[in-house]
Order: structure tokens, then C-alpha cells, then sequence
């Protein structure tokens, strides 16, 4: 390896990039990478024209200069195709883009100092499998540490200093009168998908229920309320323990209107009728004091009674579900020998031992599902191309024709079936039916079980449309 710095004029992007496949041009690559989503791409060249190059992540370069002179870039080809842009508008001229992409994109240029970014820190690598070494580190999942791992949702509040979700999840834990086991389990539900809680703090109703806003305090986002402490926790109870029992999820709450109902459907003593307090409490600093059993909460310093209580017990979180499919599922059971096999075998597949058999099982099992459904639909599964010839559908069209007629139909909503659209038809999304493919085919791509299981459990809107309630 030998570091170098080099003019964007010196480099190449990668023909064969595993974002965007093989292609035959540079004209052609550089159009691929924009319509990964243009809007992307946008910011992307935006952020380096206001602030340049990350400085810590160089990009991995290779000598091909017998196929057309300059180094081959073979990570970094987003960046380096919005720095081609940044310095040269004019080349977006040889794509297929249309008219309305290239001149947004010019638009961003017109302010860029290309003096800012004259030079580009490359590694150079031999040869592309001694890259291949390293990209796989920077970009492989399933390496059991040895690449880098991506921060989840919590993470990334806790970097941006956005306590909102986290100082929830705090309060009810120091204050609620859950037992220590069972907040255990009950945390790592919440955690396994905070999002879920966050429709709830950031809702209309939510906040006006609880009194609730978000604070500015140097920096980091805090939230805080106006209602009385115990009646924010047993509101907040509420929404955790049916999270927990899976009756609250983004498929059953993701509306304003479900949400409201929500609320609206609680006990009676869970409205608000207190008059709001004019100074807010910061749920960080909120207490509940009463002479209720808290376990966590530190009443009386470490002699009292309570806190001996909890100190003597330890808190087991709920590992996350270590198989493909769950044992129960949400859905009935296929009518085909091979439909039930598969389910079968889903839900005995250990993610951990068996990535890459999982992946296959998850892709057959959608495979047959939706061509069970065409069959059984009468719908077609060949159309002709340009030239008039019939050609197969893909996976990918088959699973957009699919949702398509079950929303037509009124068999699911598009609601319903917006989440599996976006995850399953998606082009970079690590759980779509394009990376499943991948990883069938990629010598080095081998899914994570966060994103297999995460597949699955999206996929599930669409087995229940299709399958019928258990």
C-alpha cells in the first residue's frame, strides 16, 4: 500500500462498482451512482463544497492505466463522481440524465472552489484483491467485529445529543414499578426499536397529552413536561407494556389518527385533567414520590430497603431472536408442502451459524410466495421487451406487481405494505430482494443477522396479505 495524493482528473470510477454493477463507460458509471438517488447525491456535493473531504477516509485506488490511463478508484466512487461534477458540470452532459437532474446538480457547482479540493488522499493498492481485503472490512457485514459496525438509531441520538428518546427511556426506568426482570425485557424492546416509541413523543397528541416539548440546553436536545410526574410515568407504562406486547408497532400506530386513538382510548384516570405546571421538569431530573414499590429508583441512598431490593437482583435484557423467523407466526401457514417446509425451516435457521442459508430461505420463500400468488391471480409473469421479445420478470418486479394488486384489490393497504415496498424493491437497502441476490452471488457479501432478521419481520405485512390471518 503507498499513500498518495491525486487530482480528480487522475482518477477513475470503478466500471464494476457492487453499488451499481458492471457498466460499460465512465459516463455510464457516473449516471448509475446519481440514480442511486439523486437527492443523495445532491447533498453529498453540497457537503464537500462546504466543508470538503472527510480527512480521515482516503480513497482506495488501483493501476489500470492499461485500460484507458489513471487509477481506478474501487471504494469512494460516490465521492469521487461529486467531485467530477463539483469541478466539470459539463460531464453530467454525456449521461442519460434528464434535463431537471443535471441542472439541480450544476446549481450546486456553481459556487464550489476547486482549489478546496485540488489534491484527493488515495491509498494504492497492487492490485484489486488486495483492495478487496480492506473494502471488505470498511463495508462487509457478518465479520463478527472485524468491520466496522454501524451505528443504530440510539447510537446516533446519543452522538447528536438528542436525549429525547433516551431520557424517556430513563425516566421510566428509574420511576416505574416494573419488576427488575421484567424491565429488562421490556428495555430491550424499546431499544430494539425506538422508533416506535418516538412516533408517540413526537405526535401531536402525544405532546399536548403530556405536556411534553423538547428543550435546547447547550447544544443537546432535551426533553422535558408539564403534566404531573406520576401521571407522565403511567402514560408512559402504558405505551412501553404495549410495545412490549407487540399491540403497539409502526404497522398498528402509524397513523396521527391511530396514535390519537391511542390516547383517547385510555382509562379515564390517564387524562389529563391537572393544570399544566408553568415551569417544565426535565424527565432527567423527574421523580415520583410515593410510597409505591420502584425498584430503580434510589430512595433513602444505598442502605434503604429498596435499593438493597435492587442491588441483590440483576436485570437479564431479551437477547434479539437469534433464528430467521420467529416460532409463532403472524400469519397462516401456506397451503404448499414446499410454502410450509420453508416456514419450517426459517424458523430453525440460528442467524449466527447460518447467514448465508437464511438469506437463501428468506429469498425462496418470497420467491414462492409471490408467484404463488401470480398463479393463483392469473397474473403474468413475462412481458415483452424493446425488441418484442418475452422476457422473465424479476424478483424485484414481481414483489412491486404483487403489492400492487393487493393494494388494488383492497386486500392490504398501501399503508400496510408501504414499509415492505420500500425495503423489499429498494436498490441499496441491505435487506431488499436486490442484496439477497448478492449475497448469493458476491464472493465476499455475507448479511448481518440484524438484517436478515429485520427482512423477515418487514416482509411479514406481505405473508399476512397474502396468507390470511393465522
Amino acid at each position: 500500500m503507498v499513500r498518495m495524493e491525486l487530482s480528480v482528473d487522475d482518477l477513475l470510477l470503478d466500471p464494476d462498482n457492487p453499488r451499481i454493477g458492471r457498466v460499460e463507460s465512465q459516463a455510464k458509471a457516473l449516471e448509475a451512482i446519481v440514480r442511486l438517488d439523486s437527492n443523495h447525491f445532491r447533498t453529498m456535493m453540497r457537503s464537500i463544497s462546504d466543508h470538503g473531504l472527510d480527512p480521515g477516509d482516503s480513497l482506495y485506488i488501483i493501476n489500470e492505466a492499461e485500460k484507458g490511463g489513471g487509477y481506478t478508484v474501487v471504494d469512494g466512487n460516490r465521492r469521487l463522481a461529486a467531485l467530477k461534477v463539483l469541478h466539470e458540470p459539463a460531464v453530467l452532459q454525456a449521461t442519460g440524465l434528464g434535463d431537471t437532474i443535471i441542472k439541480r446538480l450544476a446549481k450546486v457547482a456553481e459556487d464550489f472552489d476547486a482549489a478546496s479540493a485540488d489534491l484527493i488522499s488515495c491509498v494504492l493498492f497492487d492490485n484489486r484483491a488486495d483492495a478487496d481485503e480492506w473494502i471488505l472490512r470498511r463495508h462487509g457485514r457478518g465479520m463478527e467485529g472485524e468491520a466496522r459496525i454501524f451505528w443504530g438509531t440510539l447510537e446516533i441520538q446519543r452522538f447528536q445529543k438528542d436525549r429525547t428518546v433516551l431520557d424517556v427511556i430513563d425516566f421510566v426506568e428509574r420511576n416505574s414499578t416494573f419488576s427488575n426482570d421484567d424491565w429488562g425485557h421490556i428495555r430491550a424492546e424499546i431499544e430494539a426499536k425506538p422508533s416506535v416509541l418516538r412516533r408517540f413523543l413526537d405526535s401531536k397528541k402525544g405532546r399536548e397529552w403530556l405536556g411534553m416539548s423538547v428543550k435546547d440546553n447547550k447544544g443537546e436536545k432535551v426533553p422535558v413536561f408539564t403534566q404531573p410526574p406520576k401521571f407522565v410515568l403511567d402514560v408512559l407504562s402504558c405505551i412501553f407494556k404495549g410495545i412490549h406486547e407487540k399491540r403497539i408497532d409502526t404497522r398498528s400506530h402509524n397513523k396521527a389518527s391511530e396514535i390519537e386513538a391511542f390516547f383517547d382510548g385510555l382509562p379515564a384516570g390517564l387524562h389529563p385533567t391537572a393544570k399544566p405546571s408553568k415551569t417544565p421538569v426535565a424527565f432527567r431530573d423527574a421523580e415520583v414520590n410515593d410510597d409505591e414499590d420502584r425498584p430503580r429508583q434510589k430512595k433513602g441512598g444505598a442502605n434503604s430497603q429498596a435499593a438493597k431490593a435492587a442491588k441483590g437482583k440483576t436485570t437479564k435484557s431479551k437477547a434479539p431472536r437469534s433464528t430467521l423467523a420467529p416460532s409463532r407466526h403472524n400469519f397462516a401457514q401456506p397451503t404448499t408442502s414446499k410454502g410450509q417446509a420453508l416456514v419450517h425451516e426459517a424458523s430453525r435457521l440460528r442467524l449466527a451459524d447460518t447467514p448465508l442459508s437464511s438469506a437463501f430461505v428468506l429469498r425462496a420463500f418470497l420467491q414462492h410466495t409471490l408467484e404463488k400468488y401470480m398463479t393463483d391471480e392469473n397474473m403474468p409473469m413475462w412481458e415483452a421487451n424493446a425488441k418484442g421479445t418475452p422476457v422473465q420478470l424479476n424478483l424485484s418486479q414481481k414483489a412491486e406487481r404483487v403489492i400492487q394488486h393487493l393494494i388494488d384489490n383492497k386486500k392490504a393497504t398501501g399503508t400496510d405494505l408501504r414499509g415492505v415496498k420500500r425495503t423489499l424493491t429498494g436498490k441499496t437497502d441491505p435487506a431488499s430482494i436486490q442484496a439477497l441476490n448478492d449475497y448469493h452471488h458476491d464472493k465476499y457479501d455475507v448479511p448481518a443477522a440484524d438484517v436478515l432478521r429485520n427482512a423477515w419481520d418487514t416482509s411479514e405485512p406481505l405473508f399476512i396479505a397474502i396468507y390470511g390471518a393465522p
